[in-house]
């Protein structure tokens, strides 16, 4: 049953807390959550797009924490810096671009982000955001940026068993106790869905009190949509 449930709802009382911290009477209650669902929504679409309109995502949101202390509001972002291309014969000249992009362009997404904000949350007093940047290291073994890393190759037709899926593995088995990675669907093309899965270490999903990081995505692909799970055990 541990496989199949979502490991973060059943830890909140032991090892994890609530990304959205608020207390408000009942009536203000689904407009509070809409605010946050939208915000969830536009942080983790966040994307820039160059004057040749090639997709580039450099400013990833792998974490977000959102508070309310009487009509302040307090936004945590953990976000890291990455590059994604749409074609692979471009890498050249767009990792050249990066290096110049890198410096000037986080000004311009930090006052997106500040100025989408105060759209959203016209009733609060004061709003106090802050950006937090994981290292290199520790973004190895962070489920959500794991999940979307994976979903974004099978997006663009690499086999759940590649090397270079089992090397993102490998390198998350490293610095944790065990990994398990699920794919579920149409895998390579088949006619019939299908579920895979990918385990190296040890996951106790037999009991709740070990640390045990959840996370999921979904690759939009020609043949359906597959469903990435990814569990850490740290």
């Amino acid at each position: 049953m541990g496989q199949k449930a979502n490991l973060n709802g059943m830890q909140l009382s032991t090892l994890k807390d609530w990304n959205s911290v608020w207390y408000l009477s009942f009536m203000e209650y689904s407009k509070i959550l809409n605010e946050d669902f939208l915000l969830y929504r536009f942080l983790r679409t966040l994307s820039i797009y160059t004057k040749s309109k090639k997709k580039i995502q450099i400013f990833s949101i792998i974490k977000i924490r959102v508070c309310r202390i009487s009509n302040n509001l307090i936004v945590e972002l953990y976000y890291s810096f990455e590059l994604r291309l749409k074609y692979n014969q471009h890498t050249n000249y767009w990792v050249s671009k990066w290096k110049k992009w890198k410096k000037t362009k986080i000004c311009y997404v930090t006052t997106r982000v500040v100025l989408t904000i105060n759209k959203l949350f016209l009733n609060a007093k004061k709003i106090y955001v802050g950006f937090f940047k994981i290292s290199s290291i520790l973004i190895k073994i962070e489920v959500s940026y794991l999940a979307k890393k994976i979903a974004f190759l099978i997006e663009n037709r690499v086999k759940f068993r590649s090397r270079l899926i089992k090397k993102i593995i490998a390198e998350a088995k490293k610095l944790s106790l065990g990994v398990f990675v699920s794919c579920s669907g149409r895998l390579n093309g088949v006619d019939i869905a299908k579920s895979d899965f990918i385990s190296q270490g040890m996951i106790p999903f037999q009991t709740l009190n070990k640390n045990i990081n959840y996370g999921s995505a979904v690759a939009n692909t020609i043949k359906g949509l597959q469903n990435i799970k990814i569990c850490i055990y740290k």
